[in-house]
């Protein structure tokens, strides 16, 4: 993905923009919200998907010899699509038999507790989620996480990595009915986070979720982050900016 010096420079501005709106509401004793999505926004989830296939190939050698041999030659983690149908075939992993198979694998893990700790945060997402909370924004990780499956994983993940959670001024917000869309939840706690404060920025990863929190909070700032979103997402709204991570570079004059 090219990233020229200009697209930089508007990054950097519309991050600063978001702190400078929380201190001054702060400065005023107001309330602010900031409301971040986690699996591609804070989080890039592809270690996760990396690390479950080569515990399957280990697990399941015999029974599945075209992961376990495309496994012993792969490092590079740019190959993981949305999909893991479509990174096994990327991978090489031709037979039907074996990706059917992979995909219940990786389904029982990736959605649970104990594999969430091998994400990575996005570059600077430690350092501007921890920013804006001290500037005194509430931090509102809003996530399509399920309670059952995960939230102790994810609360342990966050912790892991330094962000703030747990503490006065966070919350978290993930679905307590799995079978739920996560476009559909998002969207029913509009009102709700409403009635909690002002909302100054969304920061999401799917174009769909990006569109609707864009849409219920028009004077928030609104980030897209350039990761992964589903294939069949719509267009992104005007008005929304686009991110490659939440790193404020400095320029030499």
């Amino acid at each position: 993905m090219y990233w020229s010096e200009e697209n930089q420079k508007v990054q950097n501005q519309k991050l600063e923009e978001v702190i400078k709106k929380i201190e001054e509401k702060t400065a005023l004793q107001q309330s602010s919200l900031a409301i971040f999505d986690l699996d591609g926004t804070l989080f890039d989830n592809r270690t996760r998907t990396l690390f479950i296939l080569r515990e399957i190939s280990e697990q399941f050698d015999i029974e599945l010899p075209e992961l376990s041999a495309v496994m012993e030659r792969f490092h590079d983690h740019s190959v993981v699509e949305y999909v893991p149908e479509n990174t096994l075939r990327r991978m090489g992993v031709k037979s039907e038999k074996e990706i059917k198979f992979i995909e219940k694998e990786w389904a029982k893990r990736f959605f649970s507790d104990e594999y969430q700790k091998f994400d990575l945060p996005l570059n600077g997402a430690k350092a501007y989620v921890t920013r804006a909370h001290k500037a005194g924004a509430t931090i509102i990780y809003l996530t399509g996480r399920d309670v059952g499956r995960m939230l102790v994983g994810t609360t342990d993940c966050l912790r892991l990595y330094g962000f703030p959670v747990g503490i006065v001024g966070t919350m978290m917000l993930v679905k307590d009915d799995v079978t739920v869309e996560d476009e559909i939840f998002k969207g029913d706690v509009v009102d709700y986070l409403k009635r909690l404060g002002e909302v100054v920025a969304v920061f999401e990863n799917e174009p769909l979720n990006s569109n609707i929190l864009h849409k219920a909070f028009p004077d928030a700032l609104s980030f897209f982050v350039l990761t992964q979103h589903r294939p069949d997402a719509p267009e992104l709204d005007d008005g929304i900016y686009k991110l490659r991570d939440f790193k404020v570079r400095r320029f030499l004059i």
